[in-house]
């Protein structure tokens, strides 16, 4: 190869029984060892699985079968190049259920005049880019491709890669682009001419950020990029004097509508909570900075039934009489609902919920960092087991979903105001954790 390379991060594969194929017409290096996840029903359980690949020059076709060994996995006649006009395909088998993670130190892409038409995936679970060439195209240019519509490429366009100097090194770039999860774009649509009082059924994929989180009790949150979860922070820290001073694991279950289901999708283990400092756990009437952040483990792939929400950039869609919604596995009919249900909700005037709870004579604080929705004849339908879930409002200049609000507190369920933490005011803090370390 003359000199172009690109470096690659990791590639995923999920197996259900069924082989993957992955052609290699460049020069591909070594790769480093493949880790299955094995799922039982309890515990769960890591391996590692390794193998080894052994190839015929002429014919180039290869199967890689699970041993229990560390071996070495290369491209055959590694570290030289592909023989002229040989096409090489590999084949990695595995146990139903394993998930195959290939972690690449680095990847050559040699440009040839008469190279055929090819396309190398490189990532289609994490979103990793792929790299493209086609005949007719200028040898030195890969278009960098994201698994749309789940991941988007940052910073878009085409990737000039020349002879000369390492795909890394291209543009003044120190690395090639991030695929970046794309939010607030669900596969299914959110109907927004719904009207029917009450509570509806939400169709899979309509809501995919929807969190359904356990720690106190049931509680909702929404999926921020493809690590972190957005909650409220009375979901992890109740105020309730009995509970006080206690500490519990933290369980997130995503990517569907249902909760058996849920359930055995397995749930995410949380790596890290944090909790806005401003939350007081000790002041009953006062919800102020009722928000958190959970960071998960392990990234999430995602896919059309999990993708995330995104943030608000503007103080317009907080305008009163916006619609929004609002989902969650919250009671329903006195009965926590197994089915995700969402209603549909006007931004209210703050002066109007001001004046509602003035004439209830209700102790609750409701301070700037909050927000009102509802109406007085108009059931909401959000009730216990619905907090820490997202309000979410079409941003039609942006063209997606965009989470403003955290159901937080409210009077009773049914008619009457919701109160939610405004997401705006707290975009940067959430900015920062998110993007800084432990």
């Amino acid at each position: 190869m003359s000199g172009s390379r690109c470096l690659v991060s990791e590639l995923w594969e999920q197996f259900l029984g069924k082989p993957h194929s992955t052609r290699c017409p460049g020069n591909m290096p070594q790769a480093t060892a493949m880790q299955p996840h094995l799922r039982w029903p309890t515990p769960k359980w890591w391996f590692l699985l390794w193998g080894v690949l052994q190839a015929c020059p002429t014919q180039g076709s290869v199967v890689l079968l699970a041993q229990w060994l560390p071996q070495k996995l290369t491209s055959p006649g590694y570290p030289e190049p592909y023989v002229k006009g040989q096409e090489s395909s590999m084949d990695i088998e595995a146990p139903e259920g394993y998930a195959v993670r290939l972690l690449f130190q680095d990847f050559d892409l040699e440009p040839s005049p008469d190279s055929v038409n090819y396309t190398q995936p490189i990532n289609k679970a994490t979103g990793v880019p792929k790299a493209i060439h086609t005949p007719g195209d200028n040898p030195s240019e890969i278009q960098s491709c994201c698994q749309e519509p789940y991941y988007e490429a940052e910073p878009s366009g085409t990737l000039t890669c020349t002879v000369q100097v390492p795909w890394k090194q291209t543009q003044e770039r120190e690395e090639a682009p991030r695929c970046v999860p794309a939010c607030g774009r669900p596969v299914v649509p959110i109907s927004q001419t719904q009207e029917s009082l009450g509570a509806s059924r939400a169709e899979l994929g309509s809501f995919p950020w929807q969190a359904l989180t356990s720690i106190y009790g049931r509680g909702g949150g929404a999926l921020l990029g493809d690590r972190w979860v957005l909650t409220a922070a009375h979901t992890i820290h109740p105020k309730d004097s009995i509970l006080l001073g206690k500490n519990r694991r933290a369980q997130v279950f995503l990517g569907h509508t249902d909760t058996d289901q849920m359930l055995e999708l397995g749930g995410h283990p949380v790596r890290r909570v944090v909790v806005h400092p401003d939350y007081r756990q000790d002041e009953p009437h006062d919800f102020h900075g009722d928000i958190a952040l959970l960071e998960l483990e392990r990234s999430v792939p995602l896919g059309p039934h999990l993708l995330p929400v995104c943030l608000p950039d503007r103080e317009a869609l907080y305008r009163p009489g916006r619609w929004g919604y609002v989902s969650g596995f919250g009671v329903e009919m006195g009965w926590l609902s197994t089915k995700l249900k969402y209603s549909r909700l006007p931004v209210a005037p703050r002066a109007a919920c001001e004046a509602w709870l003035r004439e209830r004579r209700r102790p609750e604080a409701f301070t700037k960092g909050m927000f009102c929705a509802g109406d007085q004849t108009r059931p909401q339908s959000v009730c216990q087991g619905d907090s820490g879930g997202a309000f979410v409002v079409w941003d039609d200049r942006a063209r997606r979903w965009v989470a403003t609000g955290i159901v937080s507190w409210g009077v009773g369920c049914g008619k009457g105001y919701g109160f939610y933490t405004k997401v705006l005011d707290y975009v940067d803090w959430i900015r920062g954790v998110m993007g800084g370390k432990d």
